[in-house]
């Protein structure tokens, strides 16, 4: 009983202190409690695509026609085999700021996201560098604005928001895909809020173009499919120099064919690169692990124990039960409602009991496929 409270009040404070900071964040950023710049600075946006040539169509005119007085697009296109490079060509008749490049064919042994990024970074001619996916739209004409005005005297890098579109009908999966993915994000979130940042997601993500030189690009994981976005911003981002933008009209929403398989596919990239992380995020993350797969066993434990002994043991099992619940509960659908993922309400509680075991399994798959995140296999 004395671990079980144990670990019940060190997951009080992980649901007080970390993840609920976001919305607390929002909260004081719509009071018009946080300092923001006045000024435009120019900005040159990055797009990556491959095969995308349906969502060239859809949404790169939402993000060409963006309310901003002066930035440009550049569409880098990854050795894509649809229509991309006619679609690209149609667009920039219609667009003076719109330019495309490529990939070239046959580069092999290399991370091509990373290439395509590097190539688009030494193509822009501002300072300011924003990034995104072709699959991605923005809410409204005032996302670059929103992302520039956090660019205040010593900032070098912003971390937006990303949501995963909704289909007309949704699988059971979606809505676990959903709340596992907004817990992601709450956790790299919030450790920007308390000035440890250590990952952004390429979809929504701004910088100087200067870090990235300074940092010779990528240089440090050529060897790895990934790590463009979080083992780049692990290595440039600290306290003093990054900032988290949540408002509205900041987030990006990611389209794809499939929700599951995209989730899947983010979610084993990201348990692979946070192997080279250097921050202490990993240890407290890790401890969350343990207090997570511990309190769910010795919940289990002791309900099975008092059901055959001692009823008063279900009692006191099910009071810290609930009670965490609850918290969970409240923070999880405060922070939905201000990242427009799904609320939820009867699922959670099924949610927050299989994820430790879900991520296991996918720990477990991930480490059996360790070869195919290497340029050089």
């Amino acid at each position: 009983m004395g671990i079980f409270v144990l670990f019940w009040i060190i997951e009080l404070v992980y649901q007080f202190y970390l993840f609920d900071r976001p919305f607390r964040f929002y909260k004081k950023s719509e009071k018009g409690k946080t300092d923001y710049s006045s000024e435009r600075p120019p900005l040159s946006v990055i797009v990556y695509a491959q095969n995308d040539a349906e969502n060239l169509i859809q949404f790169m005119p939402r993000i060409l026609n963006q309310d901003y007085p002066q930035f440009e697009v550049i569409v880098v296109n990854d050795d894509s085999t649809d229509d991309s490079k006619d679609i690209l060509a149609s667009l920039e008749t219609q667009y003076d700021n719109l330019y495309h490049t490529y990939v070239p064919e046959g580069s092999r042994n290399l991370s091509h996201k990373k290439l395509a990024l590097t190539l688009g970074v030494k193509a822009a001619q501002y300072d300011i560098v924003v990034f995104t996916n072709a699959n991605c739209c923005p809410s409204g004409n005032q996302w670059l604005a929103t992302i520039a005005r956090n660019f205040v005297t010593g900032t070098d890098i912003v971390l937006g928001y990303t949501a995963m579109a909704r289909k007309k009908r949704e699988r059971l999966s979606f809505w676990y895909c959903s709340y596992d993915k907004l817990l992601f994000t709450l956790r790299y979130l919030s450790f920007a809020l308390i000035g440890r940042p250590f990952m952004g997601e390429s979809s929504n993500l701004a910088y100087r173009k200067a870090l990235f030189f300074e940092n010779k690009g990528f240089s440090k994981y050529l060897h790895l499919h990934y790590g463009d976005d979080d083992l780049f911003i692990n290595e440039i981002a600290n306290r003093e120099n990054t900032r988290v933008e949540l408002s509205e009209a900041a987030q990006m929403t990611a389209s794809y064919d499939d929700n599951y398989e995209a989730w899947k596919e983010l979610k084993l990239q990201y348990d692979f690169t946070s192997k080279y992380l250097h921050t202490a995020a990993k240890a407290i993350f890790g401890l969350g692990k343990v207090c997570d797969y511990a309190f769910n066993l010795l919940f289990i434990f002791l309900l099975v124990w008092g059901i055959l002994y001692n009823w008063l043991l279900v009692i006191v099992a099910l009071v810290p039960a609930l009670s965490i619940f609850t918290v969970k509960a409240v923070i999880y659908r405060r922070a939905a409602k201000i990242l427009h993922s799904p609320r939820l309400f009867f699922a959670l509680p099924l949610f927050s009991f299989l994820q430790p075991w879900v991520n296991l399994y996918f720990n477990i798959i991930g480490s059996a496929s360790r070869k195919k995140n290497f340029t050089w296999r």
